[in-house]
């Protein structure tokens, strides 16, 4: 498995062959591009950075995601599951949560980048992995529930996971995905934040990747065949004056990464220096504290894969 530290330990599968220290130095490799840390490895596949001040983010961003959600960590109904799979884990804090929460439940997170903790539960487990080639879920079987996030707009990688999903799900096993978008009210209109959202939209687009693809994970779901798909949509104000906290603090905690966001992709598609993106995003932070007709919409499906009478 090109990437992996083990599998499973539910997959039945024999220890991973080493791949050498050289690899393991490549893990934990990483380059500081327009004063943020990156990962060395995957990087046109992840250009997003990894270093604290985004794993802090996340963090939190776990936080307040799961308090908007009830205290669940899924909404899929199934009550414990004994297989878990987190396909782009992150820092791992979900993944965690979730062996905390449930014990008896083995729980794998995989990613394509290092940036998850060392420290782990017992029945908690990290690989690194490719997971933007096809095969990729070959490692991994009779799961019971799979958790999909931080898809970045990636169509291609979302039938990619979707299909691994399809596969090494059990029959009436669940796959869930959750992401977030921007819907403006008035998309024509001209302020930074307009000019921004314009901007990063371009940049996405040239790389492959399109903001509004979570509006699609549904009618994903059931392309890739499977079945009592639901969707939840949160809508949260981007004008936040009068919201509660925990509104206030979900568009916070994403407007705290523009930069994380627009940094690599605005350089690479658009010409963009770092001072110019800092200057785009300090901006449209501003106009956003004054108000913008428009919501952040947390998209979360599930479906469950057919078989089970």
């Amino acid at each position: 498995m090109d990437g992996a530290y083990a599998p499973p330990p539910w997959t039945g599968i024999s220890s991973a062959v080493d791949q050498g220290r050289s690899f393991e130095l490549a893990l934990h490799a990483s380059v500081y591009q327009f004063g943020r840390l990156y990962s060395v490895i995957h990087q046109d596949q992840h250009p997003w950075p990894i270093d604290e001040l985004e794993q802090d983010r996340l963090e939190e961003q776990n936080i307040l995601l799961c308090e908007l959600f009830r205290d669940r960590l899924f909404l899929a109904p199934i009550e414990s599951p004994r297989s878990v799979l987190d396909v782009k884990t992150g820092t791992g804090c979900w993944a965690i949560e979730c062996a905390d929460r449930h014990p008896s439940s083995t729980v794998c997170g995989v990613d394509l980048v290092k940036m998850q903790h060392e420290w782990v539960p017992p029945n908690c487990e990290f690989f690194i992995d490719d997971i933007c080639q096809p095969g990729w879920h070959t490692h991994y079987k009779d799961v019971e529930f799979i958790r999909i996030s931080q898809i970045h707009g990636d169509r291609q990688l979302l039938s990619l996971l979707l299909e691994g999903s399809y596969s090494c799900c059990i029959p009436g096993g669940w796959v869930e995905i959750c992401d977030m978008s921007v819907q403006l009210d008035e998309s024509g209109e001209y302020s930074p934040f307009h000019g921004f959202f314009r901007e990063i939209a371009t940049a996405y687009a040239r790389d492959g990747r399109q903001l509004n693809l979570p509006l699609h994970f549904e009618s994903e779901l059931t392309r890739h065949g499977f079945v009592n798909v639901t969707q939840h949509s949160y809508l949260i104000p981007l004008c936040t004056e009068g919201c509660d906290q925990l509104m206030r603090g979900i568009v916070r905690n994403w407007a705290a990464g523009l930069e994380a966001y627009s940094f690599a992709l605005m350089a690479k598609h658009l010409g963009k220096s770092y001072l110019e993106t800092i200057l785009i995003c300090a901006s449209a932070r501003e106009a956003l504290r004054k108000g913008i007709k428009g919501v952040l919409q947390i998209q979360v499906v599930y479906g469950q894969k057919p078989g089970v009478n």
